[in-house]
């Protein structure tokens, strides 16, 4: 038992270096470390991140007995690694994307301590290191599809079971009351923990990859489905109960209740095609082997890795000084007007976002109804608020006046650069229905794609173009159900005075 714990010599200077080049990344790049952290603290779907270095290291723990003899050599390919994951970085802080920076600052400390073990001793722990990027708060972008996922879901089975039911975007009406779908009923959390569960349960169970590979999947797809389950049950329970039931805090404790339940059976159906553990474990090196030049020069391993490191953040900051986004609205940009400028018009909305560093509003007059008009600068987007951003929402999900009724894409026309799909939407309260039309611009290029507006401003960073990037809001009064007049007037207000 004890030879089993006492840590070989060849062990002792790895195990040193592994601690240094750790501490080297953590600190090279704490800025991104701490918003994981934050997001961890202050995220309850998130905070399955505290466990992930615990749950890793103790499956090594597990299986020390593999490791114990292996010989760790220092790696060149790793070294690359870090260094695609440092550019990834840099470039990720360039445009403001967090999840990236994050996803690569996992990336460089992983291939940190690939380069210390080695392509073979790091082959032998590859998921424990793999488990390591479920560090990262990864998913939210999924809610807006995984509620439309949910509410079609439910939908479908009410009117399966021919239950009359009125549905507008995530809110739907049953002859008993009213529900909606919002970010907590999408269901992330359970696939969240579910994937993670599912992960380590795949690990410890099965020696086949193609085993290991079905499985994760079965525990990624199946709570998106039991999400769906449960979402249906409990608005028949609702239903059913005459709104007494499940409608507070009891149907989220349904919801927890049958995910276990679901958790619990695919564990049991996983059972069935469990492989016994594998007793193949690395062939010991005999001490007269060659000891790799790691032994030796740890030091030097060290001072490889750390430099690879640290150089991204450092380019990062000389980058920043001499990046320059203006923080303002152009005086061009409305190159036109239809009618006269009207004041604020009393509709009881108008687009907030955080971090905006300029902006302008302006209202029209097109005899029909008005017309506003909102041009937003976040400058460099240091100052906690981004061009792009989930966050920028038009009414937040528990809104008590507004809800969003219709998210979908329009094509948008000017003779300089041809059509451009741009996202409306429809907000709703109950005094009046407000449609809204919203699209980037970012330089001279307008675009509601957020992956390619990214692109846009990343090269326009490297090339030191100091032009604003701008989000376009456009909004009017529009009767409800019948949109087709509102969008041809915001359309013809956008040609007219935003080319």
């Amino acid at each position: 038992m004890l030879n089993s714990v006492n840590l070989p010599r060849h062990w002792q200077k790895p195990l040193m270096a592994l601690f240094v080049v750790s501490l080297g990344s953590i600190i090279a790049f704490y800025p991104t470390w701490t918003s994981i952290v934050s997001i961890w603290e202050r995220s309850e779907t998130f905070a399955h991140g505290y466990l992930v270095v615990p749950i890793s290291l103790w499956l090594i723990w597990l299986r020390r007995a593999n490791y114990r003899d292996l010989r760790p050599s220092f790696s060149w390919l790793a070294v690359f690694f870090v260094l695609g994951c440092g550019f990834l970085w840099l470039v990720a802080d360039l445009v403001s994307v967090l999840v990236i920076r994050q996803w690569a600052v996992v990336g460089i400390l992983v291939g940190g301590i690939w380069a210390v073990l080695g392509n073979r001793t790091a082959s032998q722990m590859l998921f424990p290191l793999l488990f390591l990027f479920l560090m990262v708060p990864f998913g939210e972008e999924f809610i807006p599809w995984l509620m439309d996922f949910t509410a079609d879901f439910v939908v479908g089975m009410l009117r399966l079971t021919g239950i009359s039911v009125y549905r507008e975007g995530t809110f739907f009406t049953l002859t008993s009351g009213n529900w909606s779908v919002v970010e907590g009923c999408s269901g992330l959390r359970y696939v969240i923990a579910s994937f993670t569960l599912g992960t380590v349960y795949a690990y410890l169970n099965y020696t086949s990859y193609k085993k290991r590979a079905i499985f994760m999947l079965a525990a990624f797809l199946t709570p998106i489905l039991a999400n769906g389950l449960r979402a249906y049950m409990i608005v028949m329970i609702g239903h059913l109960s005459s709104m007494k039931l499940a409608t507070g805090v009891d149907h989220i404790i349904y919801g927890w209740v049958f995910f276990g339940l679901v958790m619990l059976l695919m564990f049991y159906v996983g059972s069935f095609w469990q492989d016994h553990p594998d007793a193949n474990i690395p062939h010991s090196m005999s001490e007269g082997e060659a000891v790799d030049a790691s032994q030796h020069n740890a030091l030097l391993v060290m001072l490889v890795v750390l430099i690879c490191m640290g150089i991204w953040p450092v380019t990062a900051k000389e980058l920043h000084a001499k990046q320059m986004v203006k923080a303002e609205i152009p005086s061009g940009l409305i190159k036109g007007s239809l009618n006269s400028e009207l004041k604020s018009p009393d509709w009881g909305w108008e687009p907030q976002f955080k971090g905006v560093m300029a902006d302008l509003r302006y209202y029209l007059d097109d005899e029909v109804q008005p017309v506003a008009m909102y041009f937003v600068n976040f400058g460099d987007e240091s100052q906690g608020g981004e061009l792009i951003n989930s966050q920028n929402y038009l009414a937040r999900q528990k809104d008590p006046v507004w809800r969003i009724v219709r998210n979908e894409k329009a094509a948008l026309t000017w003779p300089e650069s041809g059509p451009v799909m741009i996202d409306e939407s429809v907000l709703n309260s109950t005094q009046r229905d407000l449609f809204v039309l919203r699209w980037y611009r970012v330089g001279k290029t307008n675009t509601s794609n957020p992956y390619y507006a990214k692109w846009l401003q990343l090269l326009k960073r490297l090339t030191g173009d100091a032009s604003p990037e701008l989000m376009i809001v456009l909004y009017t009064q529009t009767p409800h159900g019948n949109y087709d007049e509102a969008r041809n007037r915001l359309i013809k207000v956008a040609q007219a005075c935003c080319m």
